[in-house]
């Protein structure tokens, strides 16, 4: 079924938000710990991203998606979830293999092809409410779907002789880069569950968001204006940001 073609029965569409959380976060420097359960300002990264997911009323279900005998899911997931999240331990190897094993799980839910489904990082514990109303409000009647993504604020470099997934203590410049028309991808990314089902059937190898796996199949999400807030918690300095931002969200939510 097309992208176009599944527009056809908005009326019938619901949303599903589908949260991969079976990894082991190497960058964040947690040790042996998945960085999704690193506890800041009282509870684990996962924990804040499903607090702020099921306020979204318009998500039919949110479905966390852990590692096949994950040890520690029991210690940092509180015993009693809200009733729209369901935990499944149907991750894989890699991020797109987790997300494409958590699309079957969701239709053995009652998820159809025409249903959007919002792809969330477990480590992007800082999204809002809001944020992913409006992505839902901007996408619900787009023929392809779209991300939560970010102009591109500072100038780019490109690194001289670099090598895939390695950073180099001696890096030099080999360019500078134009920023113009360029975007930071975030998530939660939202396409009909049907679409994305096809864009993960091929080789994942070069698959590093939802987006960039339905633009192989020749489609252009659409970018839906951000937050800076909406960081994903990667390295050791993030955790103290994101800690130090709930924290003040808290205190004037009650003041």
């Amino acid at each position: 079924m097309t992208a176009a073609a599944e527009t056809d029965r908005p009326a019938t569409a619901r949303a599903w938000a589908l949260v991969p959380a079976a990894g082991q976060g190497s960058r964040a420097g947690t040790g042996v710990q998945p960085k999704q359960y690193r506890r800041i300002a009282g509870h684990s990264l996962l924990e804040h991203t499903l607090h702020a997911l099921v306020q979204v009323q318009a998500l039919a279900r949110v479905l966390v998606v852990v590692a096949p005998g994950d040890p520690l899911r029991a210690a940092h997931l509180p015993t009693s979830l809200p009733q729209r999240v369901t935990v499944q331990a149907v991750g894989g190897p890699t991020r797109a293999q987790s997300v494409r094993n958590g699309l079957a799980a969701l239709q053995t839910l009652g998820a159809q092809a025409h249903d959007w489904v919002l792809v969330h990082d477990a480590a992007r514990c800082l999204v809002t409410p809001a944020l992913v109303e409006r992505l839902i409000d901007r996408c619900r009647h787009d023929a392809v779907g779209g991300l939560l993504a970010l102009p591109l604020a500072d100038t780019l470099k490109q690194q001289r002789d670099a090598q895939p997934g390695s950073v180099d203590a001696d890096a030099r410049v080999a360019q500078t880069v134009s920023r113009q028309g360029k975007w930071l991808a975030q998530t939660p990314q939202m396409f009909r569950l049907g679409l994305l089902c096809e864009a993960l059937a091929a080789d994942l190898q070069d698959v590093t968001d939802e987006a960039s796996a339905v633009e192989r199949l020749g489609y252009h999400p659409l970018l839906v204006p951000s937050s800076a807030q909406n960081f994903k918690v990667t390295y050791p300095e993030d955790f103290a940001l994101a800690e130090a931002i709930l924290r003040a969200r808290s205190e004037v939510a009650t003041s």
